[in-house]
């Protein structure tokens, strides 16, 4: 998924190093619509969580980022993150939509993680999403699949039809190597409707119900500030956040920091026809393996 959004400047918070060792260019993001071809405060608060001072990497797509450095080095760019993972909708399959990934590629390329877009609204189902899910599980790669939320149509029923195309194809989000289903919220107003923070909710409280884990939530403090009200009510929830260059993003209202930072539209990734979404996961691999159900 992408935003076209102006980026926020922010202050990154990263596991402390008591919570490691126990563990074992500014740019606007687009909006992929169908249109166009631990619970967070918990699972932070476990890891410890502190404040360091930001410095200006490069910043290149994921494949591109040379050796990884440990989860938590000195350093505020993505490149100080170990742990990477992509994302995916349909109009990543090439220009006619019509090109396979190749999974054992993408995994060999030093990926750990996976979020395919599932749904949107009430009635798309993205076409590759039950092909590429099959994909991810058949190299290992952790998992899940997002539902792109839209502002006119009622939150109940998004999560409904978000629910019945995840179970269809197996997937509980509670399963060894799935992460929580994830909600992209990105969509200020559609065909004069607001984002209203009760749908949202609505949305959310659903899949908590069903599945029994709290989604993560995808979105930007830019978002949250001027369509929601500067809600602190997300905070709660494990937060994926959208934010392109070398400056993490700023922390949702009530929240501590990020989960996972999505911080280029343009990684070049062995195995897709194209240029991907890259993102980094705030601690190391034990740490999202725990998340996934798988320690």
């Amino acid at each position: 998924m992408k935003l076209r959004l102006r980026t926020i400047a922010g202050t990154v918070l990263r596991p402390s190093a008591a919570a490691r060792t126990a563990s074992g260019t500014s740019g606007g993001p687009t909006d992929r619509t169908a249109g166009r071809t631990p619970s967070g405060g918990a699972f932070r608060r476990a890891l410890g969580v502190t404040a360091v001072a930001a410095s200006v990497v490069s910043a290149l797509g994921a494949a591109a980022l040379g050796p990884a450095a440990p989860a938590g080095a000195a350093g505020a760019g993505p490149e100080a993150y170990a742990v990477r993972g992509i994302d995916s909708y349909h109009g990543d399959h090439g220009p006619k939509e019509d090109q396979a990934f190749d999974w054992k590629a993408i995994a060999g390329s030093g990926q750990s993680f996976v979020m395919l877009k599932a749904t949107q609204g009430t009635g798309f189902t993205d076409g590759w999403f039950a092909r590429d899910l099959a994909g991810a599980r058949s190299v290992g790669l952790i998992h899940t699949g997002y539902h792109y939320f839209t502002a006119d149509q009622d939150g109940t029923a998004q999560a409904d039809h978000f629910l019945d195309v995840l179970h269809r194809e197996h997937f509980s989000g509670t399963a060894p190597g799935e992460l929580p289903p994830v909600l992209d919220l990105e969509q200020c107003e559609k065909a004069g409707h607001r984002l209203q923070l009760g749908q949202v909710k609505a949305f959310l409280q659903r899949v908590r119900q069903v599945t029994g884990t709290d989604p993560i939530v995808y979105t930007r403090r830019n978002i949250v500030d001027e369509c929601l009200g500067g809600t602190r009510e997300l905070s709660g929830h494990p937060v994926w956040l959208a934010r392109y260059g070398t400056t993490p993003p700023q922390p949702l209202p009530g929240g501590t920091g990020w989960d996972f930072w999505q911080y280029t539209d343009r990684a070049s990734v062995p195995g897709t026809p194209g240029r991907v979404d890259a993102s980094v996961f705030h601690a190391d691999r034990a740490a999202l393996r725990r998340l996934a159900h798988q320690g």
